[in-house]
């Protein structure tokens, strides 16, 4: 079973697990376009590239089916 399953209309974040379920309620509650060096600060996390790197893939994961949306720059809105 997927962690991130492919958006479709009506799924709610309930389809999520609890993190990424936090991660994308990070991403809603930004200002604006976040990085994943944003998202890791917001979850308690090190800014060490062990720490950032494996937000970032937790961030492609919801973007590449249908959750968020990623920027030309590599940062994350809200869909």
């Amino acid at each position: 079973m997927r962690l991130v399953p492919d958006r479709v209309e009506g799924m709610g974040l309930q389809a999520l697990t609890s993190e990424y379920q936090r991660i994308m309620e990070i991403v809603a509650g930004a200002d604006g376009p976040v990085m994943a060096r944003d998202v890791a600060v917001a979850l308690g996390r090190e800014l060490t590239p062990g720490k950032v790197e494996p937000v970032r893939g937790q961030l492609r994961k919801p973007a590449d089916r249908g959750w968020l949306k990623r920027t030309g720059s590599g940062r994350y809105l809200p869909r």
